[in-house]
């Protein structure tokens, strides 16, 4: 049998070295919260994943993720193991450990989320109204300056969203906190949750960061890279585009 041998074209040949010359960042990945980010098949997958890809790829940046649970890939970027990680919320409390791209990649907002057999509250809760509640909440997260800086809110911590809502249905909180697009995708996968919750409230808007070290030594100039990407890309509408496909593959409004 005669063995084939591809012939690259003078074009493909200068175009695959342009390939192979581009730069490359390693960024730290959340591999469990999506759809924002987490782990599809030992792949980073995810709202976020896509966002930074394509800000780094406007600015001829090849971006590649590594997987990790998110409190070490926060751990790791603070001591300057990791260039960056996602998705954080800038603040008060995390504000000095890291450095902050110019503009957040988006806003959420975090939904307070009951048990749907429970009286509904009137009006809709706030932050304040969860002082002296039991409100579920997972390890490690960022809810927003006003949650994570009042102390008078009982946190029950666990390791997931699910496990946040699944104690509510035992009663060993009474609360929990999650975006709207997160919790659809949560009871589409977990069918006994489904109908079980309704909401009673909302936390104020607040961006969502990839945040950078202060320790690695890229970060200044790949901070200024990735800025640079998001502008191009909130400008020209690809952001808005990513966003708009992954929250029509949720369901979410």
């Amino acid at each position: 049998m005669r063995r084939r041998t591809l012939l690259l074209t003078p074009a493909l040949a200068v175009a695959n070295h342009a390939r192979a010359q581009r730069p490359q960042v390693v960024i730290g990945a959340e591999d469990d919260w999506p759809p924002y980010s987490s782990n599809v098949g030992g792949r980073a997958q995810g709202i976020t994943v896509d966002l930074v890809s394509a800000a780094f790829a406007a600015v001829g940046i090849d971006a590649h993720f590594d997987l990790l649970p998110y409190v070490r890939c926060m751990a790791q970027t603070k001591s300057g193991a990791l260039l960056a990680c996602f998705d954080t919320t800038r603040t008060a409390q995390i504000e000095g450990d890291y450095l902050w791209p110019a503009r957040p990649m988006f806003e959420e907002r975090f939904l307070i989320w009951a048990r749907a057999d429970g009286p509904a509250p009137q009006p809709a809760l706030q932050v304040r109204d969860l002082e002296g509640e039991q409100v579920a909440v997972t390890r490690g997260y960022e809810y927003g300056s006003a949650f994570d800086s009042n102390p008078l809110i009982a946190r029950v911590v666990t390791a997931h969203d699910e496990n946040n809502f699944r104690l509510l249905l035992r009663g060993r909180a009474t609360y929990t906190l999650a975006p709207d697009i997160t919790a659809r995708l949560l009871f589409r996968r977990h069918a006994d949750l489904d109908g079980r919750f309704k909401v009673v409230g909302q936390l104020d808007a607040f961006g969502i960061y990839t945040a950078f070290s202060r320790r690695h030594p890229a970060s200044a100039a790949t901070l200024a890279a990735f800025n640079e990407g998001m502008r191009i890309i909130q400008a020209n509408g690809v952001a808005r585009s990513i966003l708009e496909r992954w929250r029509r593959q949720a369901g979410a409004p």
